[in-house]
């Protein structure tokens, strides 16, 4: 099934997006609330991770939910001479068995500026850069401060409703893109601990598509994404699947501070 090739996909591009209720607080002068300005700091101190270690673990569901088909594919990331980040596909199952060789042939790592093909479930896109905390992207971005608050790892966190206009490039064609979403945000300190969302329009074969991104807030002096949660509905005419995708990011490191050159560099999770 195709939308399980495109679940993949959408969770290494970084996108991000959906609305919710509850009251908004104005933001400060500005245009910007002070804990969304604590945010892009964050951000911006952090840009230089990025992980080795990317393991997507995507699952086609039966109308029960159940588990019909199993995917995992491990990649190993590394920096080139130019400070670009370089995935090779380490390791590949399907439904216990392993699909390594056949699936490194097939595989395809780009840019997602390039853009994808959404009739192409073998192109996967490894991406840490698109960010609604980019301080260089706050003219795209509305962010508005709820009276929501939750308990989340252990910390306060207020939420933010915010929408993000960006674009890929597909087929030699710029496709714009709005993210709207939930932002929830570390009262004391502004870090991000966790992203709720879809964005709009979606592929061609995706009907829905509903993102968790949870961020690794343990080490006070380190904050990168951690994890990538999406679950989603695709298919063609009367043919429906529903999907669920984790991908997982670890083992971190800092990019040595070098000059990085396009779209491709490293560091931004």
């Amino acid at each position: 099934m195709r939308g399980r090739g495109f679940a993949i996909l959408l969770a290494l591009l970084g996108m991000a997006g959906a609305t919710g209720g509850g009251s908004s607080a104005p933001p400060r002068p500005g245009g910007l609330h002070g804990l969304w300005l604590k945010a892009i700091e964050v951000h911006q101190r952090n840009r230089d991770w990025y992980p080795e270690r990317v393991v997507i673990l995507s699952e086609v569901l039966s109308r029960g939910g159940q588990p019909s088909s199993l995917t995992e594919m491990v990649f190993r990331l590394r920096l080139d001479a130019r400070g670009r980040v370089q995935a090779d596909l380490e390791r590949s199952q399907k439904n216990g068995e392993d699909t390594t060789e056949r699936t490194r042939s097939k595989v395809t790592i780009r840019s997602p500026e390039e853009g994808v093909d959404p009739g192409d479930d073998t192109a996967y896109s490894v991406s840490l850069t698109d960010s609604p905390f980019a301080a260089a992207r706050q003219g795209a971005v509305q962010a508005f401060a709820t009276a929501e608050r939750q308990t989340l790892f252990g910390r306060l966190c207020r939420r933010f409703n915010f929408t993000y206009r960006t674009a890929i490039v597909r087929k030699g064609k710029t496709e714009e893109l709005t993210w709207r979403g939930m932002a929830w945000l570390d009262e004391a300190s502004g870090v991000p601990v966790k992203l709720e969302f879809t964005f709009s329009p979606l592929p061609g074969l995706v009907r829905s598509l509903w993102s968790i991104y949870l961020y690794d807030i343990e080490s006070p002096d380190r904050w990168v994404l951690k994890r990538v949660s999406m679950t989603g509905s695709g298919g063609f005419l009367f043919i429906r699947k529903n999907f669920r995708t984790t991908t997982t990011f670890s083992q971190y490191r800092r990019a040595p501070s070098a000059p990085r050159h396009g779209p491709g560099a490293a560091g931004q999770p």
